[in-house]
């Protein structure tokens, strides 16, 4: 309780300014790579595998000072500050580099080719709950653990508690909590504050195992909404934590940290999501689902660790999110019925549609944004738009390689691809579209849009227009202010655009 209230005193002191750092949760070190002030006031930066982080939030529509200061350096010779398209005018000092913003953003950073510091800035929470009161079931009122001592059955007593109000908030105020399974009950919110962490065991004798994935292993849905529901919420600055390096090495057992799974005005606000062991994000045949200031921080050391998938949906919104993983950032699936990882699905495979990814941040070392692989049932009406990729294999893609249905309706609108490097799979471009087969059947791909596209890096090798025969085509794609490299002019042919392997098409446009 002591603790709590420390790291309490520390929110509030400041908040009371126009930024707040959340409290570092003990079991996470402190960069020693990078120091971050804000305003004058330190932040609580987190070392992490392959890149270190830190999270805060601040008011916009004034200008806020940041002076990042690598620690173990006594100048700076070179710096990066993505997305690049930002407006952010740096300079140095020593061994600080200063600037300000005036919009919350999310950046990565690197300095004197450090290892990368990513920042995460979100605008102040929106009437957050208070810790008690009426529609209220604090955590800690119903026995949880938060001193991360033992396995808490406390967080899922208070939410089946809220569950007989409709409408009511579970509360987890700061503290560390080893939670087996969790289910999201109908017309209920969870809310993690700042400083909170639910950190799954990697212990398989913790959960329900749920399917197996080939080549992988045994696994589970961790934190899953109730079927047949609505109106539920998570929301907070707080932290999932799925333990996913430790629970795949030592296990050999992995999860799905969220998956929202049929139910019906799903909503997302806030959370930091991070060390997956499988598909980070699952929402699985749900309607109308909303995702803004989704962070999903994941090792590049563990397998098969999506971020985002988007599976058999329809109408869900993905905005204002960033996104690093091993394998794909934001992608969208459909798959066969009762095999594998769909054994758990409440339902027959449903078609997915209406499906908007805006303002995201992509670093993967396979695809930034994606359709496929599984395309069991139609994909149809997947935007992509505003979005940035930091690095990937392949920037921009559809791979149709499972399944016999089609992908139609798909926009690619206002990316910068700022870097590429290494390959997926053979492939390592930045614009992928093809028709593949594994022996689970072909369809085609049809009636996409490459509009507005920065092209910085454009790969190892060339992109890709494929299709498969004369019924699984790629068909109808229009390229429109495709801009490669340092050209300020737009390209007028798929040569120009390093798009040399092409098969099985038709109807391939180049405005310019």
């Amino acid at each position: 309780m002591l603790a709590c209230t420390i790291f309490l005193s520390l929110w509030f002191w400041l908040a009371s300014g126009a930024v707040v750092s959340y409290p570092r949760p003990a079991i996470y070190n402190k960069s020693a790579k990078y120091s971050l002030k804000v305003n004058g006031t330190y932040m609580y930066t987190v070392s992490y595998a392959g890149y270190d982080y830190v999270q805060l939030t601040m008011d916009q529509g004034h200008a806020t000072e940041f002076r990042i200061a690598v620690v173990q350096e006594t100048s700076i010779t070179s710096y990066n500050i993505s997305p690049k398209q930002l407006p952010i005018h740096a300079t140095t000092d020593g061994n600080e580099l200063v600037f300000s913003l005036v919009d919350a953003h999310y950046l990565i950073v690197t300095i004197n080719d450090v290892k990368e510091f990513v920042i995460l800035i979100d605008p102040p929470e929106v009437n957050p709950p208070s810790s008690s009161g009426s529609g209220i079931f604090n955590v800690l009122d119903y026995g949880a653990d938060s001193t991360g001592g033992s396995v808490t059955s406390g967080i899922q007593q208070a939410m089946d508690a809220a569950a007989g109000s409709p409408g009511s908030t579970v509360y987890v105020p700061p503290g560390l909590y080893y939670i087996g399974n969790l289910l999201l009950r109908d017309k209920t919110s969870l809310y993690l504050a700042g400083g909170s962490v639910l950190r799954f065991t990697g212990n398989s004798s913790d959960y329900t195992t749920l399917f197996t994935k080939s080549g992988v292993g045994p696994g589970t849905w961790w934190i899953q909404t109730e079927f047949k529901s609505s109106n539920i919420k998570v929301f907070g600055r707080g932290t999932i934590d799925g333990n996913g390096y430790y629970s795949l090495n030592t296990h050999t057992f992995i999860a799905d940290l969220l998956v929202p799974v049929d139910t019906t005005g799903f909503q997302f606000d806030g959370p930091l999501l991070r060390d997956g062991s499988f598909w980070t994000v699952t929402p699985i045949q749900c309607t109308n689902a909303s995702f803004k200031n989704l962070k999903i921080l994941n090792r590049q050391d563990v397998g098969q660790d999506d971020g985002i998938d988007v599976i058999e949906s329809i109408d869900v919104t993905v905005t204002r999110a960033i996104s690093i993983a091993l394998d794909d950032s934001f992608s969208t699936k459909t798959w066969p019925y009762d095999t594998g990882t769909t054994v758990p699905y409440p339902n027959p495979p449903q078609p997915l549609s209406n499906v908007v990814f805006d303002d995201c941040l992509a670093w993967t070392v396979c695809y930034g944004y994606k359709i496929g692989q599984g395309v069991y049932t139609s994909q149809d009406s997947v935007i992509f738009k505003n979005s940035v990729v930091y690095n990937a294999a392949v920037g921009l893609g559809i791979d149709h390689r499972y399944g016999t249905s089609y992908v139609n309706n798909v926009i690619f609108d206002t990316i910068d691809v700022e870097n590429l490097s290494g390959s997926n799979a053979g492939h390592a471009t930045w614009l992928a579209l093809f028709v593949e087969s594994e022996g689970a059947g072909v369809g085609p791909i049809s009636n996409v849009h490459v509009t507005n596209i920065r092209v910085r890096n454009e790969g190892m090798y060339n992109g890709i227009l494929v299709g498969y025969n004369s019924s699984s085509m790629v068909s109808d794609v229009t390229f429109t202010d495709i801009y490669m490299l340092a050209n300020t002019t737009p390209a007028t042919t798929l040569e120009q655009m390093k798009i040399l392997d092409i098969s099985q098409t038709s109807g391939i446009v180049v405005l310019g």
